[in-house]
This record gives structure tokens, sequence and C-alpha cells, in this order.
């Protein structure tokens, strides 16, 4: 089919709480990207979710300011299913994704939200397979996004896959924003949570937030927590949705980011100082939950901070 006589239905969902500046920036990138190409467009903003509808290509669902709350839209579940249903590509930006899970759409594959969300999100759907390390992960019939402003990744992804890479690249230039990024781990920040309501696990959080840099190991943690060893591993996962090691890691990782953002010290001793004695092997760990090596990442801030100056 020609990109000339092309027609294109785009539903957006503007379910309540639904971040503003992304359904209107959604409605800007698309309405611009068939201007370009001529594709005729049929883009509508729909806030009832209780009515039949008529098929449509997509059916994008923005990120939410807040918290998506799902008693205040019990029938999105289901429409997004009559849609699907109905050939729809289902996509989702951040807080999206609650929907498409309450939908049972995922059906086993990985997709992607806010890696804050990551921990609430798999509490709630245990056989959701979530890979927040990357911003976009498509489906032939799924598209999903990562973080609060993963939507314009979203975009122009729909935009390619409808009307052609020329017309997504050209609309990318227009905005001035990347084209086809697929990794926020650039972007992640390890904030464990605290809230859970398990004393004792809280008291070793609390230990290691002091104690990371040193040479800690589970047993450690045991004797702090005060439980048998296989209860303290049951229940530290249950609290914090982490292995104790796992905790650890991503704790140390952590550190290394701000001392890397912070400092002008070599990454030999950011690495003996955040709890590691082999700096090739802490090169590989960060690279891996960072995607990008530590004299990369200290790059990356330093030039995002000289254009912020």
């Amino acid at each position: 089919m020609s990109q000339m006589d092309q027609s294109l239905s785009i539903a957006i969902l503007a379910y309540p709480g639904s971040l503003k500046s992304a359904v209107y920036g959604l409605q800007d990138i698309l309405g611009h990207a068939a201007r370009i190409s001529d594709a005729e467009l049929k883009l509508d903003l729909l806030e009832d979710f209780s009515a039949a509808v008529d098929r449509y290509d997509a059916v994008v669902l923005p990120p939410s300011a807040g918290t998506v709350r799902l008693e205040e839209v019990p029938a999105l579940p289901a429409f997004l299913q009559h849609l699907h249903g109905r050939g729809a590509v289902v996509c989702s930006a951040c807080t999206g994704l609650t929907f498409v899970a309450a939908a049972g759409l995922a059906e086993g594959r990985k997709v992607t939200t806010h890696w804050g969300l990551e921990q609430r999100l798999s509490a709630t759907y245990p056989d959701l397979r979530l890979d927040t390390d990357r911003l976009l992960i498509e489906y032939s019939d799924l598209i999903t996004a990562g973080g609060l402003m993963a939507w314009v990744d979203l975009a122009l992804a729909l935009i390619e896959r409808f009307l052609g890479y020329p017309v997504a690249v050209a609309t990318a230039r227009h905005f001035i924003v990347d084209f086809r990024r697929r990794d926020q781990r650039w972007f992640r920040r390890f904030l464990p949570e605290l809230r859970h309501g398990d004393a004792s696990i809280l008291k070793v959080q609390h230990f290691l937030e002091t104690r990371s840099g040193d040479d800690v190991s589970v047993a450690d943690m045991v004797r702090t927590s005060g439980l048998p060893a296989r209860t303290f591993q049951r229940r530290f996962k249950l609290a914090t949705g982490l292995a104790p090691k796992q905790y650890l890691q991503e704790l140390r990782i952590e550190r290394a980011r701000d001392l890397l953002i912070e400092t002008d010290r070599p990454v030999s001793d950011i690495c003996f100082a955040v709890g590691y004695n082999d700096p090739p092997s802490f090169v590989r760990l960060f690279s891996r939950l960072s995607g990008l090596t530590p004299g990369a990442f200290r790059e990356q801030y330093r030039r995002q901070s000289d254009m912020a100056g």
C-alpha cells in the first residue's frame, strides 16, 4: 500500500489522570507525520470506554501524571480486549502498561514500563514479564514503552510502522528528538522500596545503606535481621522484589553512578569504594546494569550538564 493513498486510524485513550502533554503531544507528532506523508489520518481522542467503536489500526495508552487507578475506569481493560480482538495494535507508555496487564494482553511476552513501577506491577501481576532495561519493545500486535517521556519513542515507532522509515526520520528531525532509542538503563536509578512494613527487612536495608561498600555477606544480613536464614531469604525477596545478593549489587552500582557523576575519581578507585575488588568485572557489571561503561556514563552526564548550562 503506498503512502500517498494510505488511510490510518489511531485512537488515543485519554483515561482519567492521563498526562495531558502526552495526549496533545501524540496528536501533534502523529498529525505532522500524516501531513508530510499525505496519509489520511483519522485520529480520535477517546474518553468513553463503554460504547462499541469502529476498528482502529492502533490504540495508544499515554502515561499518567500519577498513580493509575483501575477502579476509576473499570471498562477499559475489556475495551482494550475488544479493540485488540478487532486487529488494533495496542500501545502503552509508562503507566499505561497497567491497563495492558489488566486486560491480559502481554500473554507471557516481555514488556516494558518505567523501572520505578516494576515492583508494584510484578506484585499485582506475577505472570507479567517485565524488562525495564528496554525503552521500547515491539510485537506485531503490542508495543510497550518505558519512561514518562517514552510516548515520543512510541509515536515514532507507530509512524515508522504505518507510514515508513523516511517519514519517521523526518518527523524526529522536525521535533528535534532522537529516533530509535531503545535502552533506558542510562536513566535508571535504584530506589528500593522501604514502605513494605517488614521491620526486620527494613533493618537490613538500613544496615546495607551504611555498609554496602564493605565486604558484606548474606550471612551478615541474616544476623542483622534476627531471622532464620530461609525465612530471611523469603521475606527479603517478598519485601524488596530482589534476592539479597541482587539487592546489594544494585545498591553498589547506584553508589558507583553517584561517584561517577559527583567526583573525578578513577573508575578503579570507584570500583574498590563501592565494595568490588576486580575492576574489569566491575566494568562488565556496571555496563550490563547501566547500558554504558563507567567512562561513557560519566561522559554522558557531563554532556547533559554542558547542554543544560
